[in-house]
């Protein structure tokens, strides 16, 4: 049998292998002056524009910045990826990855040469910090970033009027942050937006005040920190004040008009999309999709994806084409759904890897993204395939992205054609391919969100317009008649996602329009008699006359090498460690080591080392990691050999596999982890703690053990924009079981462990109620330790518990006898008393405070032992937290809880939850 379960053990190492070869891609690797450019085949042309420009680009922002540029650095171009993003490290080196796609509309589609500008923002974080440092907030390590990425004129995010929207509207509305405020990203509406568009602001108005020398001394001593203290030695200035010139700076249309006939009030609208009998909009606060008729009336349609992109109603306002960005098992796809109007469903069928699907008359369109290009494709309504494509945008061409396609007539396609934000909207004849401009007598800057306001014979366009000195304004035209209608007028909030309506019985319009204020949206509509009349007309555009703008990819540059996965993994991190903890227990002991992490860039193979040392007694603790991120499950190898508390020695092996599979949804997935170990141990009696090392005693009690568990989760969230108190309301629902065999090869004997968990997170009532529930064969909770005894034992095996952790009954005397069968039950039950928003900064370290939460519950555990021939252990607490939220990844607070026994205090807690 023994021999069997090894063999079984290899086996499964050797499947691991080939799992790893599979999913490792066949990459390129091209060598410049500082970079080793890594990419896929898919990706070529891309690797060759970054190839030409990437060495230039480091030395231009190290003459900028006055430092040095790090030693040699990969940059990897990751493929497949339909949603923009890149991110500099420098764990467990320094590095860069890109994902090589493009934006959707909105803080990013502002770039003319794309991916070469996201490089340059992460070039500027990669020579502008030494590992973490200098301790500045994100506002400032970001505002570098951003005002470099916009000293092109042409793009970059400060060049952009929908970013000098928010700017402006937030002296408005005199709401505008202080630097705390804005120095790290809120976890509610606008999330993230501050740190990027206020600090890059920032850094601008430095640059330009003060000049590019005394700013670039805020990078010039990493261990000088702390951002008060730097500004006040640099502009001999308290942060304080300099903050407040420059938003004094910001000019905004102080007679500004107030926004009239409100449809709904403070909330998170946008996406309006028009139909012949009202209009649909999305809620971003509930995640809701509503329909409001001619009437007024107001329904739920659908309760749509948090990265919900595009509505389009098709010409008889039976049904709605929805895009929008989707987690599957496989990453993130763009998708695009018909819903039903009357059926209040959608289809089976799914459009994959489009982007802004739209009814056209008797077919769909969309924008297919491939690389770095974009391209209008048809769709055939029926069967969902791809018909041809129309028109091609990206590197080398006239134009650098395509956006939001409509119907425009019959066999007639309009659409968006950017370069940045110098932007045309030309029109497709389906069956001549014949193309047509649209050209105002004065041209119209930045034009985003078109929509087709759904009439087949009067075809009427509506879009956003707007320059960097006025708010976001809009425009329709009439492309039977040419007829452009301009709002000439700066009202408050903006005029986005405008849409036009036919005033019943006449031929006159109204605009409804969703206004976009500092920490909130509002539906609004507006008359057509604010709109002024200007000349224009549809003129035959010829795309091969045009002059290429955008940089041309020189792919004869490439030397294709082939990428050696290990080429870059043997440079460690080091992390030294002196674990204090040890001062906390009996023998006062302090033992040192070092762990070491090896990544490859691509991220497919990661390597972890520890080395630890005790000294009284020696004791050698030393562990090895292997992790492979394969699809669609990732693998781990582990080789260990620990010193548990001076109680017990463990070592072994273990070979794991964690599965994640979002449902196709944000709000959907399932998880999942099955592992396999092998272990020997030995344990420690009071003489050894005195012997000279820990190696005296035998190892014995081989276990070798299985362990299977998986996880089912729903969870929702909505804001509430108009308060700080209880902002954010969750919906959960998450259902778990977990299985633990194992195998005692002296004794011949087996031990599992089953158990169940479900919880449940109501809407509205900030509650949670849990309940779990094990059953044991020769196994048997350990509720004050939140784990599980094997063959009558606390070290062999071990597995984590779904019931409640009762740590404060660490103190309380409880005698355990477990027999062969054991099972208990477990609930909790808590409720969240206060939860206010902050959303500051430190003004000392780089963290930002989200939320103070305050909360109280009871749980209880119900143990059986031995079959239910004992009376059950019963553990019951009531408890109370004190935590902040920091950064939207960290937990940080006190518990305390009090066991309901006769104890005169219970047990203070920290609270330390990271989420990585």
């Amino acid at each position: 049998m023994q021999h069997k379960r090894r063999i079984v053990f290899f086996i499964s190492l050797f499947f691991i292998g080939e799992l790893i070869h599979l999913n490792a891609e066949n990459l390129f690797v091209q060598k410049t002056k500082y970079f080793d450019i890594i990419y896929s085949s898919s990706s070529e042309k891309t690797a060759a524009l970054i190839s030409e420009y990437a060495d230039n680009y480091a030395e231009e922002i190290s003459q900028k910045l006055n430092r040095k540029i790090p030693k040699r650095m990969p940059i990897y171009i990751e493929s497949g990826k339909e949603a923009l993003n890149g991110y500099y490290t420098f764990f467990p080196y320094r590095r860069i990855v890109l994902f090589d796609t493009l934006p959707e509309e909105g803080h990013l589609s502002n770039l003319s040469d794309i991916i070469l500008k996201v490089l340059y923002h992460e070039l500027t974080h990669a020579i502008s910090l030494t590992y973490f440092l200098p301790l500045l907030p994100m506002s400032f390590t970001e505002g570098v970033a951003v005002s470099y990425e916009s000293m092109d004129e042409g793009q970059g995010r400060l060049n952009d009027p929908l970013i000098m929207h928010h700017l402006m509207q937030a002296r408005l509305d005199n709401s505008s942050p202080s630097w705390k405020e804005a120095a790290g990203a809120r976890d509610v509406y606008p999330g993230g937006l501050w740190p990027y568009i206020y600090g890059g602001a920032f850094a601008q108005y430095l640059q330009k005040i003060y000049g590019m020398e005394p700013y670039v001394k805020y990078w010039a001593n990493p261990l000088s920190s702390f951002p008060k203290h730097k500004t006040k030695k640099i502009f001999n200035k308290e942060l304080d004040t300099l903050w407040n010139s420059f938003l004094e700076s910001i000019h905004f249309p102080e007679k500004a008009l107030r926004p009239q006939n409100p449809i709904k009030a403070k909330s998170g609208f946008s996406l309006i999309a028009s139909s012949k009998d009202g209009f649909a909009c999305f809620d971003f606060t509930t995640k809701n999709v509503i329909f409001v008729d001619d009437s007024g009336k107001e329904e739920k349609l659908f309760t749509a994806e948090p990265s919900l992109s595009f509505l389009s109603f098709s010409q008889d306002g039976k049904f709605l084409l929805v895009s929008d960005l989707v987690n599957s098992p496989l990453g993130e796809h763009n998708r695009a759904r018909i819903f039903d109007i009357d059926k209040k469903k959608f289809s089976d069928k799914e459009l994959t890897s489009l982007r802004y699907a739209s009814f056209c008359g008797e077919t769909l369109c969309g924008i297919e993204i491939k690389s770095q290009f974009s391209e209008l494709v048809l769709i055939d309504k029926k069967s969902f395939e791809k018909k041809e494509a129309l028109l091609k945008a990206g590197p080398g061409l006239p134009y650098s992205a395509l956006y939001n396609p409509v119907f425009a007539g019959k066999n007639k396609i309009a659409l968006i054609a950017a370069d940045g934000i110098k932007r045309d909207i030309l029109t497709i004849d389906t069956v001549s391919k014949k193309i047509q401009r649209l050209e105002p007598e004065t041209p119209l800057p930045a034009i985003r969100y078109l929509q087709s306001n759904n009439s087949e014979e009067e075809p009427v366009l509506s879009f956003s317009w707007a320059d960097k000195n006025n708010l976001y304004r809009s425009a329709f035209v009439n492309l039977k008649t040419n007829e452009l209608k301009v709002l000439e007028k700066d009202i408050s909030g903006g005029t986005f996602f405008p849409i036009v309506k036919q005033k019943n019985g006449t031929k006159e319009y109204e605009i409804i329009y969703a206004g976009v204020f500092t920490k909130y949206n509002s539906l609004y509509k507006i008359d057509s008699s604010f709109f002024t009349e200007r000349k224009a007309s549809l003129k035959a555009f010829d795309i091969s006359d045009q002059e290429t703008k955008t940089k041309i990819p020189n792919t004869d540059i490439l030397t294709k090498d082939k990428y050696n996965y290990f080429s870059w993994i043997h440079k460690p991190f080091p992390l030294p460690i002196i674990d204090f903890s040890g001062l906390l227990r009996e023998r006062k002991d302090i033992p040192i080591g070092i762990k070491l992490y090896w990544n490859d860039p691509t991220n497919l193979l990661y390597f972890e080392t520890l080395s630890l040392f005790y000294f009284k007694p020696f004791f050698y603790e030393t562990s090895i990691l292997l992790k492979a991120e394969t699809r669609p499950a990732n693998i781990k190898i582990k080789f260990y050999d620990e010193n548990k508390f001076f109680k017990f020695r463990r070592i072994g092996s273990t070979i794991e596999s964690e599965l994640f599979l979002p449902l196709n949804s944000f709000y959907h997935n399932v998880s999942g982890r099955a592992g396999l170990s092998i272990e020997g141990f030995s344990f420690f009696n009071s003489a050894d703690k005195k012997a000279k090392t820990l190696y005296e005693q035998k190892l014995g009690n081989p276990v070798l053990s299985e362990e299977l568990s998986a996880v089912y989760t729903y969870q929702k969230s909505s804001q509430r924009l108009n308060t700080n108190f209880f902002t954010k309301d969750f919906i959960m629902v998450q259902a778990a079981g977990g299985l633990k065999h194992g195998f005692h090869f002296p004794s011949k004997t087996n031990a599992f462990a089953l158990q169940t968990f479900t919880a449940f997170r109501p809407p509205l009532v900030p509650i949670k109620l849990n309940l779990s529930s094990y059953f044991g064969y020769n196994a048997f909770a350990l509720p004050h330790t939140g784990g599980y005894g094997f063959f009558r034992s606390t070290a062999l095996m071990g597995m984590a518990s779904y019931l409640p952790n009762m740590s404060e009954y660490e103190n309380v005397k409880k005698i355990i006898r477990p027999g062969k069968i054991n099972y208990g039950f477990g609930f909790e039950g808590e409720v969240n008393i206060l939860s206010y928003d902050i959303q500051t900064g430190s003004s000392w370290l780089p963290i930002f405070f989200n939320r103070l939460n305050i909360t109280t519950g009871y749980r209880t555990v119900f143990n059986f032992l031995d079959g239910g021939k004992n009376k059950a252990d019963i553990y019951r607490s009531i408890y109370g937290k004190f935590y902040m939220i920091i950064s939207s990844a960290a937990n940080i607070g006190i518990e305390y809880a009090h066991p309901l026994e006769k104890v005169k205090i219970g047990k203070f807690k920290a609270i330390v939850e990271i989420r990585f």
